[in-house]
């Protein structure tokens, strides 16, 4: 495998993070951003990418004029979610302000209204919350928009706008295809191992005893695949293997504190319906009178590998060993154990 450029890694990580990678660049871009929209139009960089991404999980990024769309380790969308991506890219294809070759700007309203028109088993501010996750924060082709208002005017209601990405329609186009694309691959040993790690993080040797000796066989390999990304270390014990991301931080120490505290609760699993429940009664004794958002600490334990959904009960990660956490709410510390 040849070694990576950096920017063939930013390209990569994008891809992991977000599942697209977009050939123009926009305001919020990085000057790495920009060189590495550039070393995309090189065949080369394309071959490296594609031969990666081949040899570590069996499938290269689809690609639509140096526009990248990759699936691989980002959860499986629900039905109502792809209802929704659906749904929206014709709402926006079909508006006569998408079709500009100015400044495409959509009114947020008209596009939830459209989409909701379509999607009835949602309510309106579930399908504006799932657009905005999608297309703002995941595959960053909306970009939020709105008017400067002076203190002095008497407004009642602020309009939203997005600004929508000039590649839209190209990765509208990529995004269908790669969802009608079948995804029965004929994986090697090693990909399947390395698709378990991005899409769980870890495996272990009593819950995955298959892949855990495909990886004692291949380890040095494996570990190898990984490092050439700059982000990932992949850290193996004599029991499990965790897929470390050196870019992950928490958005809050508090909540990442109750994250771990929970997480180390779970015990064999917590049905859905109850971990609200488990995350009021372990609060306190981290917080003592203060508390946070129990989304969030939801969000937390799943965004930092603590735990996982698994039939509809929430499963504690064997990444959750890995740290300790002071119950004196004047501590509020998290200990990294051996």
């Amino acid at each position: 495998m040849s070694e990576l450029r950096q920017s063939d890694q930013l390209i990569i990580n994008a891809l992991i993070d977000r599942g697209v990678f977009t050939r123009t660049a926009g305001p919020q871009m990085t000057k790495a951003d920009e060189t590495a929209i550039q070393a995309l139009k090189r065949p080369q960089t394309q071959q490296r990418i594609n031969h990666y991404l081949k040899e570590l999980v069996g499938m290269p990024p689809a690609n639509y004029q140096e526009n990248l769309v990759w699936f691989i380790g980002q959860p499986q969308l629900p039905i109502e979610t792809v209802h929704v991506l659906l749904a929206t890219l014709k709402a926006v294809i079909n508006l006569p302000e998408a079709q500009q070759d100015t400044e495409r700007i959509v009114n947020v309203k008209t596009i939830v209204r459209q989409v909701h028109s379509e999607v009835t088993e949602l309510d309106e501010r579930e399908v504006q919350r799932q657009i905005t996750n999608l297309f703002v924060n995941r595959y960053h082709l909306f970009i939020p928009d709105a008017p400067v208002v002076s203190a002095n005017d008497i407004v009642q209601e602020v309009t939203e706008f997005w600004d929508i990405n000039p590649d839209f329609n190209s990765v509208a186009q990529c995004l269908v295809d790669q969802l009608q694309q079948s995804t029965a691959l004929q994986l090697t040993d090693n990909q399947r191992v390395n698709r378990a790690l991005l899409e769980r993080q870890f495996i272990s040797a009593e819950g995955d005893p298959e892949l855990w000796q495909i990886l004692q066989a291949h380890q040095a390999t494996i570990v190898n695949q990984w490092q050439q990304l700059g982000r990932f270390n992949l850290e193996c014990s004599q029991t499990y293997a965790l897929l470390l991301d050196t870019t992950r931080r928490p958005v809050t120490a508090r909540t990442f504190v109750v994250a771990i505290a929970v997480a180390h609760q779970l015990g064999v699993g917590v049905p859905v319906s109850e971990i609200n429940a488990v995350i009021h009664r372990v609060m306190p004794s981290v917080l003592g009178e203060q508390t946070v958002s129990l989304p969030e600490v939801k969000k937390a334990m799943l965004d930092n590998g603590l735990a996982v959904i698994s039939h509809d009960f929430y499963c504690q990660t064997a990444l959750t060993s890995r740290f300790a956490v002071a119950t004196n709410p004047e501590e509020r510390v998290v200990h990294a154990t051996e």
